[in-house]
């Protein structure tokens, strides 16, 4: 078995070290994702070019949003999320429960679970968002007038407001959680339009089908963000559905609402 690893933070480095000790001892080849790992860890950097079972990523949920963007994840290899930031949503592990999760790593004993995109495609870019795609105002001071409409020429929403952001189940809790969408269950496949300080205020976010693409057409140029991670500008983006799914391994059930009481609505 061959991973890879990606550290978010200097200050993570000692317990990556831990990891890589945990699994050489197991049997498991290590490889640096980049060339930071290798200075701060001394394993040797994947060249891309041999096959890798699976990437432990150390850090928040913007470290795994970093590194799917970053590295482009070329042979779909699944994620081991250790989560050593403020919610860890994605997580499947937290640092005190790390020697037994990599236990049953060493032994193969854990599942993989998949999580839909969506692909925002532009007059001269394209990105994979597993979050959301975010269109927004240049300048924020000023309301822009939005325009979301189905392919099919059905108007969905028609306003002026700082933006609108497009989720995916596992956005929902993200982004568009705070800018008052609702929470999906990960397990629907739908997505999430939710304008952005809507003027009027009778605007309200809406669950649309997943499988429908949709367009967003701006009065003016504005910023396109796909997670956070990358930015362009646009008058006119067209949204859809994703082939690609972002895999990501378990090790025990995943249970949605319990991290929702525990890390999002428990002071």
């Amino acid at each position: 078995m061959r991973v890879i690893m990606y550290v978010g933070k200097y200050e993570d480095y000692a317990l990556a070290k831990l990891v890589v000790n945990k699994l050489s001892n197991g049997g498991i080849e290590t490889l640096a994702a980049r060339d930071l790992e290798v200075k701060n860890m001394g394993i040797p950097k994947w060249d891309g070019s041999t096959s890798i079972d699976m990437a432990m990523v150390i850090g928040g949920d913007g470290t795994v949003l970093r590194f799917i963007h970053e590295m482009g994840n070329p042979t779909n290899m699944p994620i081991l999320h250790i989560g050593t930031g403020r919610v860890n949503y994605l997580s499947d592990v937290s640092a005190r429960e790390l020697p037994q999760v990599l236990d049953k790593i060493i032994k193969g004993e854990y599942i993989i679970e998949e999580r839909i995109t969506l692909k925002a495609i532009s007059a001269d870019f394209e990105c994979v968002a597993l979050n959301e795609v975010l269109v927004k105002g240049v300048d924020p001071g000023h309301l822009i007038n939005v325009t979301v409409v189905e392919d099919s020429g059905e108007e969905i929403m028609r306003a002026r407001m700082d933006g609108v952001i497009i989720a995916t189940p596992t956005g929902s809790t993200a982004y568009a959680l705070a800018a008052g969408g609702p929470v999906i269950d990960n397990r629907l496949t739908t997505k999430l339009i939710v304008p952005l300080a809507p003027f009027s205020r009778a605007l309200v976010p809406i669950v649309h089908p997943f499988d429908i693409p949709i367009k967003v057409l701006t009065s003016e140029v504005a910023h396109i963000l796909c997670d956070g991670t990358v930015a362009q500008r646009g008058a006119e983006i067209r949204i859809m559905p994703c082939d690609r799914r972002i895999k990501f391994v378990r090790t025990r059930q995943y249970r949605m609402y319990d991290r929702l009481l525990r890390r999002l609505f428990i002071p």
